[in-house]
This record gives C-alpha cells, sequence and structure tokens, in this order.
C-alpha cells in the first residue's frame, strides 16, 4: 500500500486483531534484550503489515517496533527521505500477555521524516480512530467484518484541574516523580492514553516515548487542536527530524524521543505538566 487509503487501513487493522485474538489465549511470551516483553502476535502482526505496506523498490518504506534493527542504514535514510508506514503491531505487550485490556494496535504515514497520517485500533474495546486529511474520524465498535460505523470525531478534552486523570508511562512512573496532586494511571501502553484524551477520559499523558509508540496517534492529536510539548519546553509537531526524535545511528535512544512528553488539550496544561516533571 503506497497511499493512505481510509477503508484499506482499517481492513489492515482488522486483519491485524484478528491475529492478535488468534494467539490472545496463547501469547508465547518471551523477554527481548532490553528485557521488554515481545509475544508471537507481535511478531506475526508486524509480519503482516510489512507484507501489505513495505516496498522498497516503489519507494515505500516500513519502521516496526520488531523489525526495525533488521534494516541496513541504507533503508533507515530512504525510510526518513521517502514514504514511510511507521506501526507497532501490539503497544501494550505487557497487558496483552497478561490479559488486561489495556492494548492496542497502530499505524502511522509519514512522508519526508513528518507525521500525515494515523490510525489507532483498540481491540479490547473495539475503538477505532483515523484521520483522513485534516478530519479525523472513531467509531465505538470495530466489527470483525462489515461496515464500519465511522463519524467525525468531536473532541470533548476534560477541563483541567486537580481532579483530572493523567495517564504515565511506565519510565516516567518508575524514573521520575510527577509533583501534582491528580490521579494517575500508570500504564505500560500510549496506544489507549493518546486518543482518549480526544474523548476526555484523560486530561493529559506524561511519557518517554518511541517512534512507533506515537506515530499512530500524533497526527489524530494534532489535526484535533491538542497540545504536546517536550519536558525542555519544545513544541511537538509532525516532523520528526526536527530535534523531536533521536535519529543517529548507533545512539543508544535511536529512535526515543529527546526528552519525556507531555499531551494535553492546552498548551497551559502542557507547560504545568513539564514544569511538574522531577528529574532523577
Amino acid at each position: 500500500m503506497a497511499n493512505w487509503d481510509r477503508d484499506a487501513v482499517v481492513d489492515l487493522l482488522r486483519d491485524c486483531a484478528r491475529i492478535a485474538l488468534r494467539f490472545y489465549d496463547d501469547p508465547q511470551r518471551e523477554l527481548k534484550a532490553d528485557r521488554s516483553l515481545v509475544t508471537a502476535a507481535d511478531r506475526a502482526i508486524e509480519d503482516r503489515m510489512a507484507e501489505a505496506l513495505d516496498d522498497p523498490p516503489a519507494g515505500v518504506y516500513m519502521i516496526g517496533e520488531e523489525t526495525v534493527g533488521r534494516h541496513g542504514e541504507d533503508y533507515v535514510a530512504g525510510a526518513l527521505a521517502g514514504r514511510t508506514w511507521v506501526v507497532d503491531p501490539i503497544d501494550g505487550t505487557a497487558s496483552y500477555a497478561h490479559h488486561v485490556p489495556a492494548w492496542g494496535i497502530s499505524v502511522g504515514l509519514m512522508e519526508g521524516g513528518v507525521l500525515r497520517e494515523g490510525a489507532v485500533l483498540l481491540p479490547p474495546t473495539g475503538e477505532l480512530f483515523i484521520s483522513d486529511g485534516d478530519a479525523v474520524f472513531f467509531a465505538e465498535r470495530c466489527p470483525e467484518g462489515g461496515a464500519v460505523d465511522l463519524r467525525p470525531l468531536k473532541p470533548r478534552p476534560r477541563a483541567w484541574d486537580d481532579g483530572a486523570l493523567i495517564a504515565l508511562a511506565q519510565t516516567v512512573a518508575k524514573r521520575r516523580l510527577l509533583r501534582l496532586p491528580n490521579p494517575v494511571h500508570a500504564l505500560a501502553c500510549a496506544v489507549m492514553p493518546l486518543p482518549y484524551l480526544l474523548l476526555g477520559r484523560y486530561a493529559a499523558y506524561v511519557g518517554a516515548l518511541k517512534l512507533w509508540d506515537f506515530a499512530g496517534a500524533l497526527p489524530l492529536l494534532l489535526k484535533c487542536g491538542f497540545v504536546g510539548k517536550l519536558a525542555d519546553g519544545r513544541r511537538i509537531g509532525p516532523d520528526i527530524a526536527a530535534g523531536l526524535v533521536e535519529l543517529e545511528a548507533g545512539h543508544p535512544r535511536r529512535w526515543a524521543m529527546a526528552e519525556p512528553a507531555v499531551f494535553a488539550a492546552t498548551e497551559a496544561a502542557c507547560d504545568t505538566l513539564a514544569g511538574a516533571i522531577v528529574r532523577p
């Protein structure tokens, strides 16, 4: 697939969800070198995505969590300069592997290092978020087959106050303090809380993210007028080469955001969050 086709992307995500659910009762867990979990479903889904999306001779590439390390620097250079699908086969693998319904599948389309479109499917709930041009669409239930009732999403952000619920990434929960009175959820994924900002279920998200963690959700947030900032105050835009992500070959944090990130409906809320992060 060379271009963003909303219906084709939805069909691919549904295909991937079927794979995830097929492995759900026997996920075949193992630990990667970085001590994070991976399952047979992660690998099978990324293989399915590569089959549909990866076509270097046509100038179309794919960057995925489980396969990016297999490619040489020529491939990476082509991916950063050309048209590239950025995928996370299962974000929230730890939850998936333990039957906790906080995981999902995401895909983003990047052109010349700029994220243009994104989609997120949450199989445990059936919720689907997808962009198409300047619009963002939402379906409360995405059935395995048949028509999907996608409707324009009208953001309903949660007002910011001391009772607003904040989602935290595991890295933030383990390594940093957040000096705020707000209740928090420490989640092992970004794929659920980021689009849930659009529904007002969370008021904010704080996390240290890699490219595939946010590629599907960032276009949704930006098209809906939400704000993202790095902890040092820099605004997060769609251009990953503008100091947003570490891209240098051999860098120990390659593909990671340069700083922890905060997302919320307003710049003021982001500034409050960024100022509340205590570095270790």
